[in-house]
């Protein structure tokens, strides 16, 4: 093709067609030129597709580490919801009606139900590990960028919120010791939270206690109130996760196909 070109232009100089030559020359030139872009263009298409290839890897570990997380929350609303909450409530209803007649195993019983729960620990190391390096930049949707970002803020928040919850548990554990206990209160800590029987084989006197002491004093009853506001916070965060894991799964199967 090169010889072909150069015979063209041998033969016009030979026959002294100067504007001819000319008009080839430039035509020549913009056929080079016309190349280069197109060479250009196709290694950007080839590059995009590269990266539309890597973005949607990103993009699906996100995806799969979110519909984890979503049932998880699920589970966890629910607990402090129906479980941690209405117990809570419950024992400040005792509290306010001075009841008598509830026996003290009862009492302790509702105390653990109401006061002791598990951690909060959802799956983000692929959420964290994206966003605090360069894979977040292949993301090219800036309407899912912005879902992200707002996810990261709510989680802080949730973990501040579960942070207060298991700081509160201390309060709770030195007033229990103080008045129930230590093996009649952690025995039941035990029957409510773990499968294993730590207290196999151990003598566990009943609770020796009486219940009206505990509902009719103040300091149980301010210990409630805060567990029942630390539980509202937290769980309005929960929801306010599981809201923006929705819409990102939204966005994510609207606009991505794996």
């Amino acid at each position: 093709m090169i010889k072909f070109f150069r015979n063209i232009r041998q033969k016009l100089v030979n026959e002294g067609k100067t504007t001819n030559y000319l008009k080839y020359a430039i035509g020549e030139i913009v056929l080079v030129v016309i190349g280069i872009l197109i060479a250009l263009q196709i290694n950007n298409w080839n590059e995009q597709r590269k990266d539309r290839i890597k973005e949607n890897i990103v993009v699906k570990s996100l995806n799969d580490e979110f519909i984890v997380n979503s049932q998880y929350l699920d589970e966890r609303i629910h607990l402090l919801s129906f479980t941690n909450e209405k117990n809570c409530q419950y024992l400040l209803k005792l509290c306010n009606e001075n009841h008598t007649d509830i026996s003290a195993d009862s009492l302790l019983t509702l105390i653990v139900d109401a006061c002791i729960g598990p951690g909060y620990s959802p799956k983000v190391s692929t959420f964290k590990r994206i966003l605090n390096n360069e894979e977040f930049n292949m993301i090219q949707r800036d309407s899912l960028k912005t879902l992200l970002n707002q996810y990261s803020s709510v989680l802080e928040l949730t973990f501040l919120t579960n942070k207060m919850l298991f700081d509160d548990e201390e309060i709770l554990h030195a007033y229990s010791n103080d008045k129930f206990g230590g093996i009649a209160f952690g025995k039941k800590i035990n029957e409510a939270q773990l499968s294993k029987p730590l207290f196999a084989g151990i003598k566990v006197s009943d609770p020796k206690f009486n219940p009206n002491d505990i509902v009719s004093d103040p300091v149980f009853e301010s210990i409630l109130t805060k567990r029942l506001l630390y539980y509202g916070f937290t769980v309005n965060r929960l929801n306010e996760l599981q809201v923006l894991n929705k819409n990102i799964r939204g966005f994510i199967d609207k606009h991505y196909k794996f």
